[in-house]
């Protein structure tokens, strides 16, 4: 496996009419996100206010989590949802979508027939899991508290509060271990090329 680690000093966030958002991951690394040209883009954003529209987004395949807060989220034509911590919704970003409530949020974009999914979880001071990476790519993002990814004993990194890795496929059944060495809470996205 491949590990790529993005330090929060090295993300860039810029505002939105709602809130702010930043950039945790891109692919291919030289595509940018306003020509839709990536095949996948992992971000979280705040909603800092009541009620927001989100940008339409033609042929993106949207995944959405709410890390803190509530928020209802409304695709017209289509159903409303009401999302709690680590709940998601999976959606086309062509949909008219608004929300209600003010969240901070982790979202992964894909197009050109990519798939992904997101999943969150608050993992207790010295306290493991062990992972099988399933998907081509797999990010970890430490939405609070402090991590270390162990490949092997003596292969171990350490991710920070708003540090995200990115963990790529080599070979079928390989394995890591996330340890919290504080209580911390994370967001997974497996990403199927």
């Amino acid at each position: 496996m491949q590990l790529n680690l993005t330090k929060k000093e090295q993300l860039s966030t810029s505002t939105w009419a709602g809130g702010t958002t930043t950039q945790l991951a891109i692919y291919p690394k030289d595509a940018n996100y306003k020509n839709l040209d990536f095949i996948f883009r992992i971000s979280t954003a705040t909603i800092d206010v009541e009620q927001s529209t989100f940008t339409g987004l033609p042929n993106v395949s949207r995944v959405i989590m709410v890390l803190k807060g509530e928020l209802t989220i409304q695709h017209k034509n289509h159903y409303t949802k009401q999302l709690k911590k680590f709940d998601t919704d999976n959606f086309s970003g062509n949909w008219e979508t608004t929300s209600i409530g003010k969240v901070t949020d982790f979202n992964v974009m894909t197009r050109e027939g990519a798939r992904a999914t997101a999943s969150g979880f608050s993992l207790a001071e010295k306290t493991e899991k062990e992972f099988i990476i399933n998907s081509d790519v797999m990010a970890v993002y430490v939405s609070s508290g402090e991590i270390e990814i162990a490949q092997s004993s003596l292969q171990k990194t350490t991710l920070m509060q708003g540090d995200i890795i990115l963990i790529s496929k080599e070979n079928a059944n390989e394995k890591f271990i996330l340890a919290a060495k504080k209580t911390s809470d994370l967001a997974i996205a497996e990403i199927y090329l």
